[in-house]
Order: structure tokens, then sequence, then C-alpha cells
């Protein structure tokens, strides 16, 4: 359910502010269907941190972060000199996830 509503958010803000998120949309739909897509990449990566939380890796955490970081910069791949500027925010986030999440979870049961 909450997927589907970021999903659905996504859509509503790729449709009324394509022009201003994207450099070219050809249209409203255009805009909807790319940040869709956009968002599933992001849950996807996502998906790949609890993965790699869950097994104590910690450098592959934070490179994951960083990468995913670098998605919202260019659709270039992280290369090592973007991991290295990137390292200490990755590093940030992936340590207060935890808070995070426990917060999530708290507000997604009341």
């Amino acid at each position: 359910m909450l997927f589907k509503g970021c999903l659905h958010f996504a859509t509503w803000a790729a449709t009324e502010l394509a022009k201003e998120l994207f450099s070219n949309p050809s249209s409203p739909q255009d805009a909807a269907n790319n940040a869709n897509a956009y968002f599933r990449e992001f849950a996807n990566q996502w998906c790949k941190w609890v993965e790699l939380e869950n097994e104590g890796k910690n450098v592959e955490t934070t490179e994951l972060i960083c990468s995913m970081i670098r998605t919202t910069e260019s659709n270039v791949p992280a290369g090592e000199m973007d991991i290295q500027r990137l390292g200490k925010l990755a590093l940030q986030i992936n340590c207060r996830m935890p808070t995070m999440r426990g917060a999530f979870i708290e507000l997604i049961n009341r």
C-alpha cells in the first residue's frame, strides 16, 4: 500500500511538474512513465541495501548508496572518484538507516 502511494505521488508529481523535474519531457504521460521507472529502480536498490545490511556488508552498502546518489546527478554509472566524493554522505545515510527504518515502521503501524 505504501509503495502504491509513493508511486501514485511520483506519477502525480511527474505529470504536474514535468517541465521542472525532467529536462525535456515530450508529454506529461512520458514524464509520469519516467518517474515510475526511476522510483521502481530506487525501490529495487533499497531492496539490495536490506540484503547487504543483513549480511553485514558495510562497504558494499556504502558503495550502493553512493551509486544511488550518483544516479540523481547523471545516467553514467558511479566510478571510483564518485564513490570517494560521495562516500562520507553515503556513510552518514547508511548509519542513520536503522533509526529511519524504525521511525518509518512506527509511522506505518499508526
